[in-house]
């Protein structure tokens, strides 16, 4: 299964998301949705002598929500970010992480950044957390 499906059904039990749709690569123009984002990166970041690796696989959490003068919803909008990194960090600290084949062990699961809005339009902002998956492939 691909890194990227693994994390897609990792945040489908984030109770934050609970129950919204969970896009990947793809974020509508408006309503309350959730995408999960592969973004370039330097894969490797250790290698051992037995030939393993400590990789890790950088991602993006976006959403689209309401957007606009209400500062309380804008409050809420960030806000969800800011709960979504808590909740990696306590997921790493319960060793809680997304399945992933025999061959890859997760070591952690992590914010990279704030979450922070990137873009909007006249009633939906589109926000965004930069977040890293950092695991060990076995030598194969």
């Amino acid at each position: 299964m691909p890194i990227i499906s693994a994390l897609r059904d990792y945040f489908c039990t984030c109770p934050l998301m609970d129950g919204s749709r969970i896009n990947v690569d793809y974020l509508p123009e408006k309503g309350m949705e959730y995408s999960i984002d592969t973004t370039p990166a330097t894969e490797i970041i250790k290698r051992y002598a037995d030939g393993s690796t400590v990789r890790q696989f950088l991602f993006v959490v976006r959403s689209v929500a309401d957007y606009g003068a209400d500062t309380l919803q804008n409050i809420a909008n960030s806000g969800f970010f800011e709960a979504l990194s808590a909740w990696l960090c306590a997921q790493t600290d319960a060793e809680i992480f997304p399945i992933l084949e025999s061959d890859k062990e997760p070591q952690k699961i992590e914010a990279q950044s704030t979450g922070y809005l990137f873009t909007t339009s006249a009633h939906s902002g589109k926000y965004q957390i930069q977040c890293r998956l950092v695991y060990l492939q076995k030598r194969s």
